[in-house]
């Protein structure tokens, strides 16, 4: 019977552990050359994204001894050090449009082979396969779209998105041991505990609570689902009340997680605040380089400013 409590139980099964590299299964010689370019593409915008502050830490240390420096040194070092950024925005350019469009097509290309080879998989089922496992066309459909779309938007969007950020991570602090090395020192561990666990913890906790309300969704869904496709069952056996209540307690479980999701993005957005920590903390020990060690202003600055955007 539809109003069974069983039906509406989520069934604890344990789910065989899939590889990122699973998602690549229907990627053909095309697809391969593809990625590479991509991902060439994503690790260069990373770093291209931090290699300015090395030549603007020049720039304001240049600035700040303009009156120790003739006037045409001043010039050749400003004109040498802007030269530099310009090239480094157009390789920038160049390593964005690889990775947004190389990544974005062998997205689209694999997506197209998953839903046909998904369409295929189910169309060479038998009629016994839908019976059992409730099996509806829209169902069918809805998988298709909604799978297909999931997976697409892990290759065209988060894949390149997250070997970018490792590279700007990476490259932040390779920036910052080339402009002073006691400083990134310091920088490094302020990094990982202030932002870079707290981060990776609250992320973690968002992914669980997403999945369990999906679940709930899901479970309210399915009984709705039946209630309606059953409604003249429901009504003989008089139960309305029991479907509603049981819908309604799962949409309860659904939104004390939403507050839980809800409260553990406060956390994250508000541990933003350890910037303004790890820049005290920076600022008081730059300045002690720069009285005793003789590093410029500049590069305090520039080694601050790399090592907390990457770290972030």
């Amino acid at each position: 019977m539809v109003l069974d409590d069983n039906s509406t139980r989520r069934k604890k099964t344990k789910r065989a552990d899939g590889s990122i590299g699973s998602i690549f299964m229907h990627a053909d010689k095309v697809d391969m050359c593809l990625m590479a370019l991509g991902f060439v593409g994503a690790v260069v915008d990373g770093f291209t994204d931090r290699l300015p502050l090395l030549f603007t830490s020049h720039m304001v240390n240049t600035i700040g001894s303009a009156s120790k420096m003739d006037h045409d040194a001043f010039h050749h070092n400003i004109n040498k050090n802007a030269v530099a950024i310009l090239y480094v925005a157009g390789v920038s350019w160049v390593a964005c449009f690889l990775e947004g469009y190389c990544w974005t097509r062998t997205g689209e290309r694999q997506a197209a082979k998953l839903r046909a080879k998904y369409l295929k998989a189910v169309l060479r089922q038998d009629m016994g396969y839908f019976d059992s496992h409730a099996t509806s066309t829209s169902e069918v459909i809805t998988s298709i779209s909604n799978d297909s779309l999931v997976i697409q938007y892990v290759i065209s969007e988060k894949i390149p998105h997250f070997v970018a950020k490792v590279s700007t991570f990476i490259s932040g602090y390779v920036v910052a041991f080339v402009l002073s090395w006691q400083l990134a020192m310091v920088a490094l561990p302020l990094a990982l505990i202030l932002l870079i666990v707290p981060g990776w913890l609250f992320g973690r906790s968002l992914v669980d609570l997403s999945g369990k309300i999906r679940s709930e969704y899901n479970t309210a869904g399915t009984l709705a689902e039946q209630a309606i496709s059953s409604i003249r069952t429901v009504y003989a056996f008089v139960g309305e009340k029991k479907t509603v209540a049981i819908f309604s307690s799962a949409l309860n479980a659904s939104a004390k997680l939403g507050l839980r999701q809800g409260l553990i993005k406060g956390l994250a957005i508000g541990s933003n605040a350890m910037v303004f920590a790890i820049w005290s903390i920076l600022s008081y020990y730059g300045s002690r380089l720069v009285m005793y060690d003789g590093v410029r202003g500049g590069t305090i600055f520039a080694v601050g400013s790399s090592v907390i955007i990457g770290g972030r």
